[in-house]
Order: C-alpha cells, then sequence, then structure tokens
C-alpha cells in the first residue's frame, strides 16, 4: 500500500473572499471569515444576524460550535464568493 501526499486546496480550487465591510449586505448561510488585526479569528457560515448589521452569529468551521460577534468590536467580514452554477434548460 503506498500513501499518498496529502493535498492542500490550491487557490484555484477555494473561492475569493471578498471583502464586506457592511454586516447588513451578508445572508444566512453565507460562509464567511472574520478578522481582526490583520488575523483570522474565526470562519464559518453565518447562522442568524441582525438585520442592523450590529452583530451575526457564526456556526464555526471544525466543529467550534456556534458564536457571536458584534460588528462594533472592530471585525472584518471576507465573504467566500460562490460558485455560480448554470441550471438546465429544457426547450
Amino acid at each position: 500500500m503506498t500513501k499518498r501526499p496529502r493535498v492542500s486546496p490550491s487557490p484555484a480550487m477555494t473561492p475569493p473572499l471578498e471583502p464586506t465591510p457592511n454586516w447588513t449586505r451578508l445572508s444566512r448561510k453565507d460562509e464567511i471569515e472574520l478578522h481582526k488585526d490583520g488575523k483570522i479569528v474565526a470562519s464559518g457560515t453565518v447562522d442568524m444576524m441582525a438585520l442592523n448589521g450590529s452583530l451575526l452569529w457564526l456556526l464555526q468551521d471544525g466543529g467550534k460550535g456556534r458564536a457571536l460577534f458584534l460588528h462594533d468590536d472592530g471585525f472584518f467580514v471576507f465573504k467566500r464568493c460562490r460558485t455560480r452554477t448554470r441550471r438546465n434548460s429544457r426547450s
């Protein structure tokens, strides 16, 4: 049995990140990274958020659970761009 080297995703395989300073532009199920002072603090999927963009609940990657983040605490959000899929057209 031969071992395969572990391959990390290449930049081409990971969706690009879009800066999202206005949290009201986020939606439930958006995949995001939270940064503070230039470092990644958390990443995961938006679970719930305030309509005014003042806070969000994040289901964190890696089984770290759900966490609350406040916009006023200086966090900066980068949203993972979703890849668009073509729908099958019926003629």
